[in-house]
């Protein structure tokens, strides 16, 4: 029988409970910003409860209701709802302009099992440890969570503490629909028709019964969800919608929030998103009242990109040699250092103007933190690390995390040989990055070594080129850090930009064509090094489709800035083509690239610059059967 759902306070049995203040205190410890903290808590969640079958999609939209659902929404949740003295609902169900905050999954398992918490059951309890219990610990294989109090940030995010849960799960051979609201405040003692009583702070929405809340379920919970504008899952599929009522920002404005949302999945998810192009394990989505927010790829951001390239390089094996215990894998890249500041959502984890850290894992492969070393001794420098714990020791990082799961206190853990284990790993982790931090010698492109000091003088004018222009990677001397002239662009190119030559300042690589053919330049040329030497990098991907020849023209600026080296002297180095790059890291040692066009690969030109000189990458595309 269909009845209205309505609101049910909470109150105390005789043997006690939790308060709902002591729930949302939990989290107080961390100083992550609410916004991080709900993107790292709810796609754990959302990984912890993947089905197995492909990848997790993982979506965050923020809506503004129209004047048509907000009455819905007043007139469904208003109904036996607290007063505002005990939960702040009916004053943000009051405001003229309501906003919704929904994080989905699909391609997970939805809130299956018992919605009771007194039914024991054997398998998934999945819904009664997200609604019905707090704080209770789980020792899951292969999950990133091991307390039950991250899903509160979802409380926390929202202005009245009130949030409302869509699923979809399996009981037994069949699809089942839920729908519940779940609010968290503060505990409180007032009058009733039964008389005085005390109350947890806890308040659920949805079919009363026997005194507790059961979820709308089936076409009742379709039908509710559907009213309140809430997006069906696609038809046979699993997961779960979860609604935040009246988000708080602080503050931010909501694209601003919604900006740093996007900032907190790459800088905390990335390895999630690997590999880039290919089958990465999760995918991420934004929108803002229907207008997608981009997400960039890991590679894409300046300061990201060297933990990427050392995620690749895992291959300095932790262990604890007299325990014969392995601990995990490490990575480590020096490079020069990317120009700017990183974005705040970095700085909020640690990242400073300079890079010297590295990015924890365990093998759920979600950031815990970034562990900083030691500066690199030299200004222009840095490095970056990734360390993924073994597997065998992923129970033992896991015990050492605090609720908000950003950290490892190994100091904390009880079993010693488990603490001496913990110990012994970060121990070995910070003497690596002690290690990478100090003078080394880097290989030039003539084989001769180089210091790193002096290769990132040569390095600290790397930039793009003018709009316009293509791109252009910059090697200067160490006596002129200055950008060649931007009239030493592509002859295809457009005119210069008033203002571009010789300013020196970082321009973004435009679009342009070569003879019939469109590249697009997609980042900055960087820094990396191949076989052991120093390379200059720009990636771009082919715009239009057919059969291309695509070519590069690398020109020696002067020292002076005011042109370009055709001819060198005898015996001097020049630049030259290394290869060309694709997305999975195999490298086409040639110095022409005949490939398709318009398929959305991306391509990376690898250029050996000429040490102690100033070198300037054109890349241009040609149709096939073009003049040369």
């Amino acid at each position: 029988m269909t009845t209205t759902p309505r609101w049910l306070s909470e109150s105390y049995g005789p043997g006690g409970g939790g308060a709902g203040e002591g729930i949302l205190r939990h989290l107080d410890a961390t100083e992550l910003d609410p916004l991080t903290l709900l993107v790292r808590e709810s796609a754990q969640n959302s990984w912890d409860a993947r089905s197995g079958h492909g990848p997790v999609d993982y979506r965050v939209e923020l809506r503004t209701l129209s004047p048509a659902e907000a009455p819905v929404w007043r007139d469904l949740l208003l109904e036996n709802a607290p007063t505002t003295e005990h939960l702040q609902l009916r004053a943000s169900l009051a405001r003229s302009v309501l906003r919704v905050l929904t994080v989905t999954d699909t391609g997970t398992k939805g809130l299956g099992g018992p919605t009771r918490a007194d039914v024991v059951a054997e398998g998934d309890r999945d819904f009664v440890s997200f609604v019905r219990k707090t704080g209770s610990s789980q020792d899951l294989d292969s999950r990133g969570g091991t307390y039950g109090y991250g899903k509160v940030v979802f409380h926390l995010t929202s202005k009245p503490h009130t949030v409302l849960v869509h699923t979809r799960c399996r009981v037994g051979d069949r699809l089942e629909t839920r729908l519940i609201g779940w609010a968290v405040h503060t505990s409180y003692d007032t009058d009733t028709v039964e008389g005085p009583k005390t109350f947890t702070g806890r308040h659920y929405w949805g079919r009363v019964q026997d005194g507790y809340v059961e979820p709308l379920v089936g076409a009742e919970a379709d039908d509710v969800a559907r009213k309140l504008g809430l997006k069906a899952l696609p038809e046979g599929e699993t997961g779960t919608t979860v609604a935040v009522i009246e988000p708080e920002f602080g503050d931010r404005e909501d694209a601003e929030a919604m900006r740093w949302i996007a900032d907190a999945i790459v800088w905390n998810l990335w390895p999630k998103m690997l590999p880039e192009g290919g089958d990465a394990p999760m995918r991420f989505s934004i929108t803002h009242n229907g207008t997608e927010v981009r997400i960039p790829r890991p590679s894409e951001v300046p300061h990201l990109r060297p933990f990427v390239r050392a995620h690749g390089d895992m291959d300095v094996l932790i262990e604890h040699k007299t325990m014969k215990r392995p601990l995990g894998r490490l990575g480590i890249r020096k490079f020069i250092a990317p120009p700017g500041k990183p974005p705040a959502v970095a700085r909020e984890a640690g990242i400073g103007d300079r890079l010297h850290h590295t990015c924890l894992m365990r093998p759920v492969d979600l950031v815990v933190k970034y562990l900083e070393g030691p500066p690199f001794f030299e200004d222009h420098g840095g490095y970056a690390g990734v360390f993924r714990a073994d597997d065998a020791m992923d129970r033992v990082f896991a015990l050492s995390e605090p609720a908000s799961h950003d950290d490892w206190l190994v100091d904390g853990l009880q079993d010693l040989d488990e603490r001496k284990l913990a110990k012994h790993a970060l121990k070995k982790i910070a003497d690596e990055m002690k290690a990478a931090s100090g003078p080394a010698a880097v290989a030039n492109n003539a084989g001769d070594g180089v210091s790193l000091a002096g290769m990132s003088k040569m390095m600290a004018g790397l930039m793009a080129g003018a709009p316009g222009h293509g791109g252009s990677a910059v090697f200067p001397t160490t006596d002129d850090t200055r950008s060649p002239s931007p009239a030493g662009g592509h002859p295809d190119a457009g005119a210069p930009n008033p203002g571009d030559a010789g300013s020196g300042a970082p321009a973004r690589p435009t679009a342009h064509g070569g003879r019939g053919a469109r590249l697009r330049y997609l980042d900055e040329p960087f820094h990396d090094t191949v076989d052991g030497r120093a390379v200059l990098v720009q990636r771009f991907e082919l715009v239009d489709t057919g059969e291309q020849l695509v070519r590069s023209r690398l020109a020696v600026a002067l020292n002076d800035a005011v042109g370009r080296e055709g001819d060198p002297p005898r015996g001097a180095s020049v630049p030259t083509v290394l290869g060309w790059r694709t997305e999975d890291g195999e490298l086409h040692r040639a110095d022409e690239l005949h490939t398709d066009g318009g398929d959305g690969r991306v391509w990376s030109l690898v250029v050996r610059p000429a040490p102690d000189t100033v070198t300037e990458i054109v890349v241009a595309a040609e149709r096939k059967g073009g003049d040369a």
